[in-house]
């Protein structure tokens, strides 16, 4: 068993643990359990959850992890940050999680990568929201894993990135999600603006604004 191997000896640097509902993209309303990431490599403005941007150590060993993740009793794992790609030992959690049968989801920027990862991310969920600190830059050897494409619309926000090669695919399927900065009145409008914009072109956008905000839950 992979978690007698390795489950005391290899450690996270992790923010908190907590059972909630996925609040963005396409799981939502998912009951999930949320293992937030310590530490990210960029920084986003309007980021809703600055402590987790430090990289400071806060470590727990996998065994602690799992044994935090089982005692909610939730199937659907959502390791965040921060973010999680900034932290090597994610591929070592995801493959004792997907042995332990859960739907194991990553929110990502997209801008890293992590030898070995390419093995499992076939039966992980990716969500990827490219930020524009980095140039809405995406690492290529993520793209083919990209489950959804999720972008922040915030005032400085062009649509025309979403024209970029790269983009265009998830485009093309429907896969691209419009989250309003904040929920926002005016980023909500701009969000539909953008939306109408691209079915006069033939394609189909998903407007979805942060549900668990709306809810008053975490």
């Amino acid at each position: 068993m992979l978690r007698d191997e390795i489950g005391k000896t290899v450690a996270l640097n992790i923010n908190e643990i907590y059972k909630s509902i996925q609040g963005e993209g396409f799981l939502v309303g998912s009951p999930c359990v949320f293992v937030r990431i310590q530490g990210c490599n960029i920084r986003c403005p309007w980021c809703d959850q600055p402590s987790s941007l430090s990289f400071v150590e806060r470590k727990m060993d996998i065994e602690d992890i799992f044994r935090h993740i089982s005692k909610y009793r939730c199937r659907h794992v959502v390791i965040t940050g921060g973010e999680p790609f900034t932290e090597q030992n994610i591929k070592h959690l995801c493959a004792l999680l997907i042995e332990e049968n859960y739907l194991v989801q990553i929110e990502t920027n997209g801008t890293l990568w992590i030898e070995g990862m390419e093995e499992l991310l076939d039966k992980i969920y990716l969500s990827c929201s490219p930020k524009e600190e980095a140039g809405f830059r995406i690492d290529e050897r993520l793209i083919d894993f990209i489950n959804e494409l999720k972008f922040v619309i915030d005032e400085r926000f062009d649509a025309s990135v979403l024209e970029r090669k790269e983009f265009k695919p998830f485009v093309e399927k429907g896969l691209v999600i419009l989250q309003p900065e904040n929920n926002r009145k005016e980023m909500i409008i701009k969000a539909i603006n953008i939306q109408d914009e691209f079915i006069k072109r033939g394609y189909s956008l998903k407007v979805i604004p942060q549900i668990h905000k709306i809810l008053g839950v975490r």
